[in-house]
């Protein structure tokens, strides 16, 4: 059995190297600029009122159901994008796991073509390749420099509204730049905050009717 467990796996690695590139992964700048200026929206408690930003997105390669192989195991998670050459992606392979006989993990490669299979690909250069349900995605990068102004409808007591400003850096609140603010709608339907101007033109304690005036500069 055990010999014939090897030869499966000699099976598996493809005859050739495979060279894993760390050239880093591509990064998708997005710009946020919501509402549009002088339209109508309803928002209600807890939802932004206001957004202003850059978005920066990476690549990841997700992996929906564990892949089961004769060699390795591909647990379902998310794996980082690491590299890329002129006709495959790779991916971390931490959450791999390794055979008792297989050689040492390097990475994931997938090539760019329909119905690829992922590699696992060893410090050897060897590829061990299997199908699987997995697709390419975009998520917030953690070295991008993500930065998002926004404004959040909090309620209204009386003539009262409760509006907070928040400040979030690569998706993670600023503590030290958050503010909530109480604004008399019977002086006027108009508040604005940092430079963020809207016009309220119907407000309770569940939503909130307004238009947007200017947006943060």
């Amino acid at each position: 059995m055990r010999i014939l467990f090897i030869v499966g796996i000699a099976i598996l690695l493809l005859s050739g190297c495979t060279t894993v590139k760390y050239n880093g992964a591509n990064t998708f700048v997005k710009n946020v600029d919501y509402p549009e200026v002088d339209k109508v929206m309803t928002a209600y408690i807890g939802d932004h009122l206001v957004q202003k930003g850059t978005i920066v997105e990476e690549e990841v390669l997700v992996v929906h159901n564990t892949i089961d192989g004769v060699a390795y195991d591909i647990t379902a998670m998310t794996y980082p994008k690491i590299g890329y050459d002129t006709r495959q992606d790779f991916y971390s392979a931490i959450g791999v796991i390794k055979g008792a006989l297989s050689d040492p993990i390097q990475a994931l490669a997938l090539e760019r073509k329909p119905g690829a299979e992922l590699c696992v690909v060893t410090v050897f250069g060897n590829k061990a390749c299997y199908e699987g349900e997995y697709e390419n995605k975009k998520r917030l990068s953690e070295a991008g420099n993500s930065f998002q102004q926004t404004l959040i409808y909090s309620g209204r007591v009386g003539d009262k509204v409760n509006i907070s400003y928040r400040e979030f850096t690569n998706n993670t609140a600023r503590p030290a730049f958050n503010n909530d603010v109480e604004y008399d709608l019977s002086s006027s339907n108009t508040i604005g905050y940092k430079g963020a101007i809207i016009e309220i033109l119907k407000a309770d304690n569940s939503s909130i009717t307004y238009k947007l005036i200017r947006n943060f500069p």
